[in-house]
């Protein structure tokens, strides 16, 4: 009598172990894992071609202070995104050029994008797929969106896509580091005057560095990074909660793809915070400069 029993212990217990695992395509790790195994290399190397152009023919946004006024007459979501991705593009172009590692910058960069994407873009399908009429525009939107799914993350199987796990409403909120820039401002286009800022930042470390050879810009690249990701935060959390409570008070499908695009956006702009950043010096230098900047 041992043994049927003990058998139907291990067959029950391998049934449970199915039923709590669920199969690998249905995981969001597994579709993210499969994108950065296609795609990181390549846009990696296409980032930095086009940052090597760019710093070559010295360009940079000088569009900046008429968006300005554009947030400021217009301080809506999508607003907040245009500036979250200004302030990640000024980054890049600014610390891409004294970084000691170029080419693992951008990595880095790209990983988190690649990341944040593939949740988005999974998020959306899962959106679209409760519409059961669509109006011409969605279903348009619907095939560009699977167009792009195959094309980041392959052969993966399109029919678990409504299984996948993502982030709820009733789930908690990332933890944000405690010690955050806060903006000098009330002004909500501040944060496009830091990313103007750090756009002129590389002429000013050339100066440095020709008075001093000595100079290396490594804590105030790490500062740099600490306040454009603080920037970032201070735009996309807020938004976040704004989002999560809508999807609280009325659980629409709509209302949580809202709110999965400000929660993996969140956790992309964590995830590029600077293990080091810069000292007290670094702090009062960028502060000085975000205050000199003019046309905004």
């Amino acid at each position: 009598m041992k043994y049927p029993v003990l058998l139907g212990a291990i067959i029950l217990f391998c049934g449970c172990q199915s039923v709590d695992t669920p199969p690998a395509a249905t995981q969001l790790e597994t579709w993210q894992n499969e994108a950065l195994n296609r795609n990181l290399d390549g846009e990696t190397a296409i980032s930095l071609q086009n940052l090597a152009r760019k710093t070559a023919s010295r360009t940079h946004r000088q569009d900046l202070p008429d968006l300005a006024r554009y947030v400021r007459e217009n301080n809506n979501e999508n607003s907040a995104e245009l500036i979250r991705d200004i302030l990640w593009e000024s980054v890049e172009y600014c610390n891409v050029q004294f970084v000691r590692d170029p080419a693992l910058l951008i990595r880095n960069f790209r990983r988190s994008q690649i990341l944040c994407r593939t949740a988005l873009l999974i998020a959306e399908k899962q959106y679209l797929d409760t519409i059961i009429w669509k109006t011409p525009e969605q279903k348009t939107r619907e095939r560009e969106v699977s167009s792009e799914l195959s094309s980041l993350c392959g052969g993966l199987p399109a029919g678990d896509i409504p299984r996948i796990q993502l982030a709820l409403p009733g789930d908690p909120l990332p933890q944000l580091p405690e010690n955050l820039t806060s903006p000098v401002s009330e002004d909500p286009a501040e944060a496009l005057q830091f990313a103007g800022t750090i756009y002129r930042l590389p002429d000013e470390i050339r100066r440095q560095k020709l008075a001093d050879e000595n100079f290396y810009p490594d804590c105030l690249l790490g500062e740099v990074t600490h306040m454009a990701a603080s920037y970032a935060l201070h735009i996309s959390f807020p938004c976040l909660r704004t989002a999560r409570q809508r999807a609280l008070n009325n659980p629409s499908p709509e209302n949580l793809w809202l709110y999965r695009k400000w929660y993996y956006r969140v956790l992309m702009d964590i995830s590029r915070l600077p293990r080091v950043r810069g000292e007290a010096q670094d702090r009062q230098f960028l502060n000085s400069m975000l205050l000199l900047q003019e046309g905004f």
